[in-house]
């Protein structure tokens, strides 16, 4: 019997097998942030006289909160800081950093094969890379850090099959909230989601990345993709890989990171990329959601109804918007936001808008292509990388009962903002409604146009 891409990545770092089911795991490395890291940290120095396992297994960076808003970040802040120099730990401080599920690739921290954990639940984004990443505690953090090692039980594996290409304005994120609402939320749970098959090899790793993201939303421990060319020729050009001298040795070994032609899996489903459409969410979790030209479905749990003040059977294009924003871990990259220029291009937004690219080097790309004028000259709000305004801490935290359609990834009750209504959508459906004041598709915007100039 064949091996699941996810059978390898464990078997490969299984240090000890421990009662009970679970097993002692080798981390290769340890993403850390300000929001998590700190109580770790500081408990190692108190109890366990500063000692890390090594500190080179480790990278850090200020992206949550950055910059501070507050007292209570600035010192969050400052504790990773000093602790990070103070262990000459790599640290990307303000003015180079970027939320860490975006900054940890691009600059080449994920390699095929390895083993990340972060304090952050959405490290299942860097599964893209034919890697096993998972969201822990911060008291696990701090494990990791002190041993290199995380006890953890192993989960059962979920293939599913990817056929066909994207086409009809569909992207990455609508066939991650397709995957969410299939499964349902916490569907997942028990599993490590692996995406196999054609259809794979045909999506770029930041459309990969967007995918894996949304695997802890179906309640996942984590997702992965096999790796391929595509994903070689993307850590290539990162800056801690390009100039490696044994990068083709390394390279030849990512290549072997996919799922042999007979494995077997735990559970197994199939999606076809080319029957998906534009999604948008209407409810309280990533799971409730319907194509951007449904509808909110007659039977829509009455709780979930209430708290977003819609109805069964409404239209999803009739659903005006306050507030719209582009961003996340999820969908902050440089081809998301090029995807929500050229939607922009020529236009004005009717609500306010904000635009926060996901690293200071998505940032400066994006400015050298001239995508912060698109925005700003359609009235959108150019902003600095940060995590804030996906979690309601800072940089758009909207009013209660105020309705926001957003590129992010979690649509709870708060998650933006106490009472606030979040309906999660790709970049260009973000950006066409907010042009267009209510949920609408790029598509669905052209259209309004060509009626418009046609009446004229």
């Amino acid at each position: 019997m064949g091996k699941t891409l996810f059978d390898k990545l464990w078997e490969s770092h299984v240090v000890e097998e421990l009662p009970g089911g679970n097993a002692l795991v080798f981390v290769d490395k340890v993403v850390a942030h300000e929001i998590t890291t700190p109580t770790g940290a500081l408990e190692i120095q108190e109890r366990f006289g500063d000692k890390l396992y090594d500190r080179d297994r480790i990278v850090a960076m200020n992206d949550h909160v950055a910059p501070a808003k507050d007292t209570e970040t600035a010192v969050q802040a400052q504790v990773l800081r000093n602790w990070a120099k103070r262990h000459g730990i790599e640290l990307y401080d303000i003015g180079n950093n970027g939320i860490c599920h975006v900054m940890v690739p691009e600059r080449g921290y994920v390699e095929p094969g390895m083993t990340l954990c972060c304090g952050d639940s959405h490290t299942c984004t860097l599964g893209a890379f034919g890697a096993f990443a998972l969201g822990i505690g911060s008291t696990a953090q701090g494990g990791a850090m002190l041993s290199g090692c995380l006890i953890l039980q192993r989960p059962k594996v979920y293939g599913i099959e990817l056929t066909g290409r994207l086409g009809d304005g569909a992207t990455a994120k609508d066939l991650a909230l397709t995957v969410v609402s299939r499964l349902g939320f916490r569907g997942g749970t028990g599993y490590v989601i692996e995406y196999f098959g054609e259809g794979v090899g045909t999506l770029a790793m930041e459309e990969r990345m967007t995918l894996c993201n949304m695997a802890i939303e179906a309640g996942a421990t984590s997702a992965v993709c096999p790796a391929d060319e595509v994903t070689v020729a993307y850590l290539r050009q990162t800056e801690k890989q390009r100039d490696a001298a044994d990068l083709d040795r390394r390279a030849a070994r990512w290549r072997t990171m996919h799922a042999d032609g007979d494995a077997s899996y735990d559970a197994q489903a199939r999606i076809d990329l080319s029957e998906l459409r534009p999604m948008v969410s209407w409810g309280t979790n990533p799971g409730e959601c319907a194509s951007i030209d449904g509808q909110v479905p007659v039977d829509a749990p009455a709780g979930s109804l209430e708290y977003m003040g819609l109805r069964p059977g409404q239209r999803m294009d009739e659903i005006a918007i306050d507030q719209a924003f582009i961003g996340s871990c999820t969908n902050s990259r440089l081809s998301d936001l090029r995807a929500a220029a050229e939607v922009l291009r020529g236009r004005r937004v009717a609500v306010p808008t904000i635009v926060t690219p996901g690293s200071q080097a998505v940032r400066r790309a994006a400015e050298r292509e001239g995508l912060h004028d698109v925005f700003q000259d359609a009235g959108a709000l150019w902003t600095h990388s940060s995590c804030g305004p996906c979690l309601g801490m800072s940089m758009g935290v909207i009013a209660p009962g105020t309705r926001c359609v957003s590129s992010s990834n979690r649509n709870f009750p708060g998650r933006m903002g106490a009472g606030g209504r979040v309906h999660l959508a790709s970049p260009a459906v973000v950006a066409a409604s907010a042009v267009s004041g209510r949920l609408s598709s790029p598509e669905q915007l052209a259209t309004q146009r060509e009626a418009v100039g046609g009446a004229a």
